[in-house]
């Protein structure tokens, strides 16, 4: 049922990541009804220009959909009088499409599946002399290249250098030795360059606005984004599936235009416009299609944005911090998740290393995890890259372990645990769950000093001693102190040997002894110096603690 969605060996092979220099020539590229006048051109018309001009055909045959994608959209080819008629994954589906798409010119893989690129060109050389192909190559198929050249190939280009420029050039250079064929150059109106460099902040204005009313008509737009690189269950890159069954998608949603360009390489993003009506309807067809490709892996996450009346308004979105790096690593069981504001809490201060260092230094290995705790929580608060997350509490660990020295051996193992239980955890959630873990493990193999416990104690009672008047809580006593607030209750609890509250009583009781015995304070007086401000409260709290009220005490002490 699952594959049953997709056509048969969509995902055959992982993709080569070595072609992904080839999306930086991706551009954006619309897809749009035409207009009437020019479907209804008549026959004769359409005949006469053929006779008088044509575009140059150019066939893709690669088994690496990412290098025949990056071909395709690397330029305006039909600014230039070319014509992209067709792709194939290996030679044998290329001879079949010959009759069909009827190309001058076939850039050709040398390494194929099924038919080599080799193969492939003694066939053509041989059934179609009259079709130019030109050898994509990598540096280490030299030999074939020149094997291919000998059996009638046109020339090469090597594909880690490839680059619009040169491969313009080059397709120039063969198409003027194909008979009879005048390059026809179509004119277009260039929106998709000004868009990218706009959205992208390249441009501070949207020009040509009445155009892009021509090509997105309705009222409404949003911005859809889906990152590509992804892997199913069995770790085969499944981006060339995302793509198609996009477009697809693209294709069935008939009250919906859209354009549609490659970002960073990776990301696909897609303006959808529709009217206000479909509002509805779009999120339901959005969501059900994204709940689909989610079957196949679950960390596949789509982005979408606010909407807006005006196109030039999307440009908010790709402004918005952490809008296009949005990773299912924090939406498990989600596929279609929604941009949200940013707030001024949703910022992560950089790591104070510094305080950390000398705290693992100094052997205060309960500030430094405290320290560190805090952070990674912060982290991930504001949804961190998973990469960067990941090596950052990897980085951390190893600098709190690696100061151990005789306890070296034992914390070596809980790294090599940690380590490996960190890089596979799937999910926020489960990162979280093995933090904890670990954490746990080395604060037992790290319990502090009976010294150090002294020296913390010391500092948190003589605080309380200074400021016993003022109104003490635990949480401005773990914000002093840089410590959680169930960090220090627990800690409070177990070093003081009673509660923080008891003991911020007593101290206040022993004081308010004092002032009865040697001033001439009323007792409400007293009560409102030593920090309390019910006075009902204090009597009662001093009757508890000494076993008398305030008067009784005063009149017994006098």
């Amino acid at each position: 049922m699952l594959w049953g969605m997709f056509e048969p060996g969509a995902v055959s092979k992982a993709i080569n990541p070595d072609v992904s220099y080839v999306f930086r020539y991706v551009r954006i590229f619309l897809l749009m009804n035409l207009p009437g006048e020019i479907v209804c051109a008549t026959k004769e018309k359409m005949e006469k220009e053929k006779s008088m001009e044509s575009s140059c055909k150019i066939m893709i045959v690669d088994d690496e959909f990412i290098m025949r994608q990056g071909i395709r959209f690397m330029m305006r080819w039909e600014e230039e009088g070319y014509e992209i008629v067709g792709e194939a994954s290996n030679g044998k589906e290329a001879l079949d499409l010959i009759p069909q798409l009827e190309p001058h010119i076939i850039l050709c893989d040398i390494a194929m599946p099924i038919m080599s690129g080799l193969d492939f060109i003694k066939i053509v050389n041989r059934e179609y002399p009259d079709i130019k192909t030109v050898v994509l190559s990598s540096y280490d198929n030299f030999e074939y290249v020149r094997e291919a050249l000998l059996n009638g190939a046109a020339d090469y280009v090597l594909k880690p250098t490839l680059n619009s420029e040169e491969l313009l050039k080059l397709v120039r250079k063969v198409s003027q030795d194909i008979p009879d064929l005048q390059l026809k150059k179509k004119t277009v109106s260039g929106l998709d360059k000004m868009l990218e460099r706009y959205l992208t902040g390249c441009e501070n204005e949207l020009k040509g606005t009445d155009e892009f009313r021509n090509v997105l008509p309705h009222s409404c737009y949003r911005l859809f984004v889906l990152p590509l690189r992804c892997r199913d269950g069995s770790g085969v890159d499944i981006s060339p599936v995302l793509y198609e069954k996009m477009e697809e998608f693209l294709n069935n949603i008939s009250y919906c235009r859209y354009l549609r360009f490659l970002l960073r390489r990776e990301t696909l993003c897609v303006i959808l416009n529709y009217g206000v009506r479909d509002e509805e309807r779009l999120m339901e067809d959005l969501r059900d299609f994204m709940n689909q490709l989610g079957m196949i892996s679950e960390r596949i996450l789509g982005t979408l944005g606010f909407q807006y009346k005006k196109l030039e308004d999307l440009k908010k979105d790709f402004q918005t911090p952490g809008f296009l790096e949005r990773e299912s690593f924090y939406y498990r069981g989600i596929h279609l998740c929604s941009i949200r504001e940013i707030t001024e809490e949703d910022t992560l201060e950089k790591f104070d290393f510094r305080k950390f260092a000398s705290a693992v230094v100094s052997h205060k290995y309960i500030e430094a995890i405290e320290i560190f705790r805090i952070y990674i929580e912060k982290a991930v608060k504001i949804q961190m890259p998973e990469f960067k997350l990941k090596n950052q509490t990897k980085n951390l660990l190893y600098n709190l372990i690696g100061d151990s020295d005789d306890r070296v051996q034992e914390l070596e193992e809980i790294s090599r645990e940690a380590f490996d239980k960190i890089e596979k955890s799937s999910c926020c959630e489960e990162f979280l769950d093995v933090f904890e873990e670990i954490i746990e493990k080395i604060v037992t193999v790290l319990e502090t000093t009976e010294e150090d416990q002294n020296v913390y104690l010391g500092k948190i009672l003589d605080y309380i001693q200074k400021h016993y008047t003022e109104e003490l809580n635990l949480q401005n006593l773990a914000a002093e102190f840089n410590f959680s607030y169930s960090y220090l209750s627990a800690y409070f609890n177990q070093h003081a040997c009673e509660g923080f509250s008891e003991y911020v009583n007593k101290i206040r009781i022993q004081k308010a002894c004092e002032f009865l015995k040697e001033s001439r304070y009323s007792i409400a007086q007293v009560s409102s110096v030593v920090g309390y401000s019910d006075h009902s409260y204090f009597c009662r709290v001093f009757k508890k603690i000494t076993g008398k009220t305030p008067s009784a005490y005063r009149r017994d002490n006098r």
